[in-house]
């Protein structure tokens, strides 16, 4: 008998996908990156950011999908990146687009599994937690506005 159930992600409905992955990301709270020095928190804006792109509207199925399933990467990500895959990107506060009217800093990191690199963004907010915001393959094109 396996150790644990494996379940065929790609049958399942985005609803019964997204309600899966919400219980096992749920259950992560925070881990700690030897490289950022300190712990990062996995809270309902990383969650939400997974579904949704940063404007607020719903990402097409096979993008949540592929995000979905990047998620079990993510603590392996955190605890063993030792670089950062680009230079942190910093929104100043007084950026139009910046609705959080506080300092936003984004840092990328990434760690080689066997055959891909994934990318796991995290975010600070002002002098806030540092928190997971997203995941994704690296090396993936990212869309202009």
């Amino acid at each position: 008998m396996p150790d644990k159930l494996r379940f065929d992600t790609d049958m399942m409905s985005i609803k019964e996908l997204i309600d899966l992955k919400r219980i096992k990301y749920s259950r992560i709270g925070t881990v700690y990156s030897s490289f950022m020095e300190e712990d990062v928190f996995f809270n309902n804006k990383g969650f939400f950011h997974t579904t949704h792109d940063g404007r607020g509207r719903i990402r097409s199925e096979s993008d949540q999908r592929m995000r979905l399933n990047l998620l079990s990467y993510i603590e392996s990500v955190v605890r063993n990146s030792k670089s950062f895959s680009a230079p942190p990107r910093v929104i100043p506060k007084n950026d139009p687009n910046n609705r959080e009217k506080k300092e936003i800093v984004f840092y990328e990191l990434s760690h080689r599994f066997k055959h891909k690199t994934i990318l796991v963004v995290l975010r600070r907010i002002g002098n806030g937690q540092l928190h997971y915001y997203s995941v994704r393959y690296q090396g993936r094109a990212k869309k202009t506005r």
